[in-house]
């Protein structure tokens, strides 16, 4: 072999040499790695209801500064606000959230996300105690708490800011589905009245529709009747009562319910309702028509306030305390915050009686004791308050 073919020959194996090391070099230091949080990624969860979650469905990918991909648990839950709120709700356009911010003292408007906050009212309202939202929520009825405990009431319009006050003896006020009209229950300590009326929002062109003796009545109008109940405690028996605003017929529905608190379906046709033992203990969930009929059991153990209708009245979505075994007496120890819970977020079928669990096995960070429920007109969102910090969260459904 002459001298040119053996260096040619010499070259060749260099040259496979050097590309065989940096192949080698290349898979094991320097090729990207990919790191999974799922310990048993060869197999698929069953999501509850049906079907199968992949390997990486529910997690989201980040790469850090080695170009390595690192999945993560995506939380469906998210804090909308980050300060305590009053009296959430859907906006008129039905295309945000309303809220008021107790540190700024204004009403904020919020995309569903929470990441476009914004002030839409300029007026400072210091001492607010609570929002009643009108359906359109375009005005509302506004209840201040000053220092002293004196109440106060005023006819608000969202649009302008412009405000009238109300009679100091409107109590329990409710609006009438079509945001024209309110009703209320009129007491008089000085007088002695104690009567159920209707009026325009500003209190004018009112009427009588019920003289009772029956006190401190919750008033609601989810539909066409007007709607009367005592105050629910564990400890106590509570009616609900129809009232027709034009022939003025009073009918009991629902008679001698402990710990009965309701929560009214959107075109309030039905309602769902708590009920407990004599005690206060052992609280449970039922379902029925706004006449009474066609009562059903949940199988829940929660608070109707825990709880929010579908609009096509299919579902029920709950908060269910895992500890509310700790409770003594509801909803009594809920209203007085001797009783904090720590949720899980249900979604049930009142016809089937299913019932999934809506964050799966999510390990939430934080604790929750969810109030004042209500969902995007999507139903794509379900938001709530929490009680253990005053502020607004939501879930993506």
């Amino acid at each position: 072999m002459n001298t040119t073919l053996k260096k040619t020959l010499i070259i060749i194996i260099v040259v496979l040499i050097v590309a065989l090391i940096g192949l080698l070099v290349y898979n094991f230091l320097l090729k990207p790695k990919t790191i999974s949080t799922n310990n048993n990624s060869n197999q698929n969860k069953e999501l509850p209801g049906g079907g199968t979650v992949g390997n990486n469905a529910g997690v989201e990918e980040t790469n850090n500064n080695n170009n390595e991909t690192i999945y993560q648990q995506k939380s469906r839950i998210k804090a909308i606000s980050t300060e305590p709120v009053l009296s959430p709700t859907i906006s008129s356009d039905k295309s945000n959230i309303i809220y008021f911010l107790n540190s700024a003292g204004n009403i904020f408007e919020s995309d569903f996300t929470g990441s476009t906050a914004t002030a839409i009212s300029k007026t400072v309202l210091e001492n607010l105690k609570n929002i009643i939202w009108a359906p359109n929520k375009n005005k509302a009825i506004m209840v201040f708490q000053d220092n002293m405990e004196n109440v106060s009431k005023y006819l608000y319009n969202l649009s302008d800011e412009k405000s009238l006050p109300l009679g100091k003896y409107l109590n329990y006020i409710s609006w009438s589905a079509d945001s024209n009209k309110i009703a209320y229950q009129y007491q008089n300590e000085t007088t002695g009245a104690n009567d159920i009326s209707i009026a325009s929002p500003d209190g004018s062109k009112f009427s009588v529709v019920l003289s009772t003796r029956m006190k401190n009545l919750i008033v609601e109008w989810p539909s066409i009747n007007i709607y009367l109940r005592e105050r629910p405690s564990g400890l106590a028996q509570s009616n609900l009562y129809s009232l027709s605003p034009t022939s003025k017929a009073l009918n009991k529905t629902i008679a001698n319910v402990y710990g009965f608190s309701v929560k009214w379906s959107q075109k309030g046709d039905k309602l769902l309702y708590s009920s407990t033992s004599p005690k206060g203990e052992n609280i449970g969930i039922f379902i029925a028509d706004n006449n009474g009929g066609n009562k059903k059991a949940i199988g829940v153990s929660t608070l109707a306030e825990k709880c929010v209708w579908s609009q096509d009245v299919r579902y029920i979505f709950c908060a269910i305390p895992k500890n509310i075994a700790e409770a003594k007496v509801l909803p009594d120890d809920f209203y007085k915050e001797k009783f904090i819970g720590d949720d899980e977020f249900y979604k049930i079928d009142v016809g089937t009686g299913e019932k999934i669990n809506i964050l799966g096995d999510e390990n939430l960070i934080v604790s929750y004791d969810a109030k004042e429920l209500f969902l995007s007109p999507q139903e794509d969102y379900l938001f709530f308050v929490n009680k253990r910090d005053g502020r607004l969260y939501s879930i993506e459904l």
